[in-house]
């Protein structure tokens, strides 16, 4: 079996948990919606691609390693916006600075920085994604990519890497770090030798005992409509030897 891995840091990120009114409060790691989006983006997909996106949403298995949680913090944003109206719409920002009718916004957004993963995709049964096209679109992206906000760029490369293993916590432990991830995570106080827990789809084979299961809501139902479903998600502790020193198929 083949995993595909891949790195996701950024100084700064954000993983939006369900959004309610002015606090967009975030996950600790990244997302399975978010990651298949990347993913998405990197390949291309537009967001009026329903079909596309639901093959990757259907036709993936999805795990994240937490190798450094990052520190979160908040921030306040203050936005002009005109006062809403019935049967009254706006082409463009200037024409709403320009209705004459503004109020202010206040809202929290919650952040991390220095948060640091490792995502793995592989294929579920009859799946028709190929783990070769995405491999090779997060080395060279169509869309631009980004950390959960378009104001979060990635700080390092993807470094898909392909990776033949039995199961998925041996693929976490073959991988091997690139020079600049390992410079990062000696920088950010992590050994490139540790990693924390590892979070799986619960129906994903040959995944490790889990410690524990949750529900999220990020599995995709509509990208047009920005609508999610619930999904279970088991936790383990990360276990086993060789802590990512092994080799990895480029």
């Amino acid at each position: 079996m083949r995993f595909l891995l891949f790195t996701l840091y950024a100084p700064m990120g954000a993983f939006g948990e369900i959004a309610v009114g002015e606090r967009r409060m975030g996950w600790e790691r990244p997302a399975r919606s978010a990651v298949l989006g990347l993913a998405a983006a990197a390949l291309g997909i537009e967001r009026e691609n329903e079909d596309a996106h639901r093959a990757l949403d259907s036709g993936l298995y999805y795990a994240v390693r937490t190798d450094a949680p990052g520190a979160p913090f908040a921030d306040y944003h203050t936005a002009q916006t005109p006062r809403a109206r019935k049967n009254r719409t706006f082409s463009t920002r200037r024409d709403e600075l320009r209705s004459g009718d503004l109020h202010t916004v206040l809202s929290v957004r919650e952040w991390r920085t220095d948060a640091f993963f490792t995502a793995a995709l592989w294929p579920r049964p009859e799946s028709r994604v190929d783990l070769d096209d995405i491999a090779a679109a997060l080395r060279k992206p169509r869309f631009t990519l980004y950390f959960g906000r378009k104001a979060a760029p990635l700080g390092l490369p993807l470094a898909p890497a392909l990776v033949p293993a039995d199961s998925i916590a041996e693929a976490f432990e073959r991988r091997e770090r690139t020079a600049v991830e390992k410079k990062v995570l000696e920088r950010i106080g992590r050994s490139a030798a540790a990693g924390g827990e590892i979070a799986f789809d619960a129906d994903a084979p040959g995944a490790p005992e889990a410690d524990r299961e949750v529900r999220r809501r990020d599995a995709v139902v509509s990208r047009m409509r920005w609508q999610f479903a619930d999904r279970r998600e088991r936790i383990a502790a990360r276990t086993g030897a060789g802590r990512g020193e092994g080799s990895a198929a480029p």
